[in-house]
């Protein structure tokens, strides 16, 4: 069986009320003891960076069942990042390997009309990120099927 399966067939109850739940709970409530992460009270520039994806990120997002958790992942990914250089050198680390996942085109961009709920745009107005994933994935697929040709 596969984890989709197991997670949304036949555990999909269990996994809602005793992980997802209690993960989302102490997150948040952990999370609210952080400061806020702004540009004002922040020095390395990849945070700032990391600030303007969530801004930006968070406008688009409209669910506000989830919000606060969004908001507790942003607080805890910002912060670490800001002042903790393990994390931040560990995250640069899986950033760098994440680009080049995309770059040899095996990181799928996401499907047209997604999201497809709790979502403030229109799904299929994409940005230059979704292009550049888009033709990383279409070329790197055509090159291997026709052996670069």
């Amino acid at each position: 069986m596969n984890l989709s399966d197991w997670m949304l067939k036949e555990q999909r109850q269990y996994v809602i009320d005793k992980i997802k739940k209690p993960i989302m709970k102490a997150l948040i409530i952990l999370a609210n003891r952080l400061p806020e992460p702004t540009t004002e009270n922040t020095v390395i520039p990849n945070t700032r960076t990391m600030i303007r994806i969530w801004d930006k990120f968070l406008s688009m997002e409209n669910n506000a069942g989830r919000e606060p958790l969004f908001k507790a992942i942003d607080k805890v990914q910002i912060g670490e990042y800001e002042h903790d250089y393990y994390y931040r050198d560990r995250m640069d680390v899986w950033f760098e390997l994440w680009l080049e996942e995309v770059l040899m085109g095996n990181w799928k961009p996401r499907s047209l009309g997604h999201p497809d709920s709790c979502w403030k745009v229109d799904s299929d107005k994409r940005g230059i990120g979704f292009k550049f994933l888009q033709e990383q994935y279409y070329h790197n697929k055509i090159d291997t099927k026709t052996g670069g040709n």
